[in-house]
């Protein structure tokens, strides 16, 4: 009898108790969700930035590498060529490029002659007096290695394109002219468009003039006008990650200046999230209120279980199954550690992508895909994981190693590291090639964090890839 009055009594008090908290809460999450917004944003501007930058980064580095000796040849060469001819060369020179590379036009523009090429063979005299051709003196003028700019296509039915305009010199350093290629508007849109329909929020992308370059219209409204905008980029702090800015009952918006392209991304959240949460939360206190007396009763023996079981599934929740390396949300933890700790100056960090793994896939399975990925893993252990590095896999194909200690032969492990993947063996799958940047905080400057690390080793990561895709002419769109 004892026993049930001090459960009816223990019962009660827990229900009251947790009715009291609840109706609390419904008071104070107004307030809560409103200091926390901030902290949420970081991801949506972290999230749009990496975004525009993987549709980018590529592009910039092929308009880079378009300024090699064989069309600095063509343009330099004192051999008379005749114009017919030489349109043509230029033009399946360009087309092996959009070909390629997938992209929605290439270009070149000759700065001795003032002509414009593009793959389709379209050709024409630039007028800098012209509307059309008013963005080649000024970039000429700035002197600037590359820039993003947003024109109409004449090679191609004028539609609306990005260019990646870079600087053309040759092996005297002299300007000759300017190249690049050109992504497809619809494309950038297209990939904003997921990221603003999964979060609910709108995207522009603006240049420093407070111009919008790009942004989409229709079931998501912006909450600023470009005027709006306009006044707010002159206030903002390019030494913080981003400016922050509430507005409504809990929206605000989120500017984040992506020196890569010299744009800035501007992201709205129109709000709502206060008044759904409350109504849900009154929901489930009636609910909650009606299970309580189950979950009293069942209280003791699954709190026994819970905690019995609970160290377990953490860290099979921080393990990656089919590699046995610690996945991507050990991988975050890992990196906030070190960021928190001020250690990135001494980190060195190795980023890794399995080359062919879509083909691997599409020619002969998953299986024989999941056969490639536990290959790359156990080479990438027997080098790095042996030495004392940190492996997580970070996506399908990808790995990150991070070490907080500078590593004087990081070369030598790389090249060790390559050496291995020739010993792969399989009967499917002929070869094993893995690309592979690296990057040491102690030898880079304006590093603030793992993240700026990173970033450089995925670029050098990239070019191993572009130069492994050339080298063994495999068709990049498989990879």
């Amino acid at each position: 009898m004892r026993k049930k009055f001090l459960l009816l009594i223990t019962s009660t008090i827990l229900i009251i108790s947790f009715g009291l908290s609840t109706l609390v809460s419904l008071k104070s999450l107004d307030k809560l969700i409103k200091e926390n917004n901030r902290e949420n944003s970081v991801i949506f501007a972290n999230e749009v930035s990496n975004t525009v930058l993987d549709i980018f980064s590529e592009a910039v580095a092929v308009s880079q590498a378009m300024n090699n000796s064989f069309v600095q040849d063509l343009l330099t060469t004192k051999t008379p060529l005749i114009i017919e001819r030489k349109n043509e060369i230029i033009r399946k020179y360009l087309l092996e490029i959009v070909s390629k590379f997938g992209y929605s036009t290439a270009f070149l523009a000759e700065d001795k002659t003032m002509t414009y090429y593009a793959e389709t063979g379209f050709t024409k005299t630039i007028d800098p007096g012209n509307p059309d051709d008013d963005w080649y003196v000024p970039f000429k003028e700035t002197g600037k290695l590359y820039e993003l700019n947003v024109d109409n296509d004449q090679a191609n039915n004028n539609r609306i394109t990005i260019y990646i305009n870079t600087r053309m010199k040759d092996s005297k350093n002299n300007f000759i002219g300017v190249c690049g290629v050109g992504v497809s508007i619809r494309q950038v849109m297209q990939i904003l468009g997921e990221l603003e329909a999964a979060n609910n929020i709108a995207i522009k992308l603006v240049s420093k003039d407070g111009n919008v370059r790009v942004g989409r219209t229709g079931q998501i409204v912006m909450q600023r006008t470009e005027q709006e905008i306009k006044e707010v980029l002159k206030d903002y702090n390019f030494e913080e990650p981003f400016m922050y800015t509430p507005k409504n009952e809990d929206g605000y918006t989120i500017i984040k200046y992506i020196p890569e392209c010299e744009w800035f991304a501007v992201i709205d959240y129109a709000g709502g999230k206060t008044s759904s949460l409350s109504t849900m939360l009154f929901k489930n206190l009636l609910v909650c209120l009606a299970i309580m007396f189950v979950v009293i009763l069942l209280f003791i023996l699954i709190f026994g279980n819970y905690t019995k079981h609970t160290e377990k599934v953490v860290e099979e929740a921080m393990e990656d199954q089919l590699t046995g390396f610690k996945n991507r949300r050990a991988y975050q933890e890992e990196i906030e550690r070190i960021n928190a700790k001020g250690e990135y100056k001494e980190v060195s960090v190795v980023t890794m992508d399995i080359n062919g793994l879509k083909i691997t896939n599409d020619s002969f399975g998953h299986t024989a895909g999941d056969d490639l990925i536990k290959g790359g893993a156990a080479i990438i252990k027997e080098i790095f994981c042996e030495n004392g590095w940190k492996v997580f896999r970070t996506g399908g194909d990808e790995f990150v190693a991070l070490i907080c200690i500078p590593i004087n032969d990081i070369e030598v492990l790389v090249q060790d590291f390559k050496e291995h993947q020739k010993y792969f063996s399989h009967e499917l799958i002929k070869e094993l090639s893995i690309s592979v940047g690296t990057a040491q905080g102690f030898n880079q400057n304006g590093i603030n964090c793992v993240e700026d690390l990173i970033k450089i080793a995925d670029k050098r990561m990239y070019a191993d890839k572009e130069l492994f895709y050339s080298q063994a002419n495999h068709e990049r769109r498989k990879r």
